[in-house]
């Protein structure tokens, strides 16, 4: 089977579960096609999102077989520069803070992709090891010359790794949430790690997810969407301590934790301090979750009145960036070809295919400023809107438009 269903929370174990927000029947959201597959039947799954009731974490029930999503990726952090440039001072970070007076330092990341991070960490002079478990990325990240394990981490793999390798610092990002067992994942860690280490890890952060309305962010990729508070009684029940926290913009919102070993660092006050925030937020309240399903309800519904208003002024309206997340607001969506003519986006892996679910074709970055005044670029990948505006200026200059979905429709 391609999938199964849970019935239990993946950080407390309660059966005490309430559906938040059904998304519908969704193909998944990296899964690209090529032309001569288009008349193929694809694999479709339900995309709902439940809380537990008990330690309220938001998490998906209905797994996908990692092997069928993660073996072969399309996804490559270098080809994000955003991306990149926070990966860079990242490892800057990290270094001068944990590394820097450390004798021969190993850092290792838990799906490292291609290897962006890690090259940062090797360019400061530390050693490093990536874990990855999709074959063409792994190999990517080999051949730039990143010593990558093409494996899922489990209990076995972490025992093989650390008989010759322990880290003083373990790093995982945007990947946290992609584990259904996590109670595996922090046993992985503590044999991975040195007793001195940190398990540094960003994961996008619910507050965000609830205020700004990113439901697109919530595909079978992403199991969990974490609270501080979630994390908290996680690292706890598996022996490990919260000691920072930082807040960071990538992602559309997203928190960089530090946890380690017990009573290896004191905790800072700014902890204790987002903890309470949320919980005056209502981050363990019910009604809190209800009000963000009737918000992206209206807000599917004013996104495609927006459209419509939009090709009855005979505008040409494109996708800009073809994001996982895009693909999930579309299909949630219905917006397909009657919308949108094409998709353009950086990354060389998507260029010639064409979305899963709506089936738009995805183009090369090539917006034809000349006829600006009457192009729409609706933008899927809203998370950089910055980059993307700056980038494209002369497009907006001659009277091109970007129609930026979340929190709410609105031309720029």
């Amino acid at each position: 089977m391609k999938f199964y269903k849970k019935n239990k929370c993946r950080i407390c174990s309660s059966q005490n579960l309430e559906l938040i927000l059904d998304l519908g029947e969704q193909p998944l959201a990296n899964a690209f096609i090529k032309k001569e597959d288009l008349e193929k039947v694809e694999n479709k799954f339900p995309l709902r999102l439940f809380l537990c009731k008990n330690c309220f974490l938001l998490q998906l029930l209905d797994i996908v077989d990692k092997e069928f999503l993660f073996k072969q990726y399309l996804y490559l952090t270098s080809a994000s520069k955003p991306i990149v440039t926070h990966f860079k001072k990242y490892a800057c970070d990290i270094y001068h803070e944990f590394l820097m007076k450390k004798d021969n330092p190993l850092v290792i990341e838990i799906g490292s992709n291609d290897g962006s991070l890690l090259q940062e960490f090797k360019k400061l002079g530390t050693n490093v090891l990536g874990i990855e478990p999709a074959k063409n990325i792994a190999k990517i990240a080999n051949d730039l010359g990143i010593p990558t394990e093409n494996a899922f981490l489990t209990y076995k793999i972490a025992k093989k790794i650390s008989i010759d390798n322990k880290a003083i610092v373990i790093v995982a990002n945007n990947v946290f949430g992609h584990i259904d067992d996590l109670q595996e994942l922090m046993k992985c860690v503590k044999l991975l790690l040195k007793d001195e280490g940190i398990f540094v890890f960003e994961v996008p952060y619910l507050l965000d997810l609830i205020q700004k309305l990113e439901f697109d962010t919530v595909y079978h990729e992403h199991l969990s969407y974490f609270s501080l508070g979630s994390l908290k009684k996680l690292m706890t029940d598996n022996e490990f301590e919260i000691f920072n926290v930082k807040k960071q913009k990538v992602h559309g919102g997203t928190i960089r934790v530090f946890a380690a070993k017990k009573n290896n660092f004191k905790p800072r006050k700014y902890v204790e301090e987002l903890i309470d925030y949320e919980e005056k937020f209502g981050i363990n309240k019910l009604e809190t979750y209800k009000k963000f399903s009737d918000d992206v309800s209206r807000l599917k519904k004013s996104l495609i009145k927006e459209l419509k208003k939009l090709k009855k002024e005979k505008k040409i309206i494109f996708g800009y960036g073809a994001p996982a997340k895009g693909n999930v607001l579309l299909n949630y969506c219905n917006i397909g070809t009657k919308f949108l003519d094409h998709i353009v986006d950086t990354t060389p892996l998507k260029q010639g295919l064409y979305t899963p679910g709506m089936h738009i074709p995805v183009k090369p970055v090539k917006i034809l400023v000349e006829k600006g005044s009457q192009q729409v670029a609706f933008l899927l990948a809203w998370n950089y809107e910055k980059e993307i505006l700056e980038k494209e200026n002369q497009f907006r200059k001659n009277g091109g438009r970007f129609l930026v979905p979340i929190p709410f429709p609105r031309l720029v």
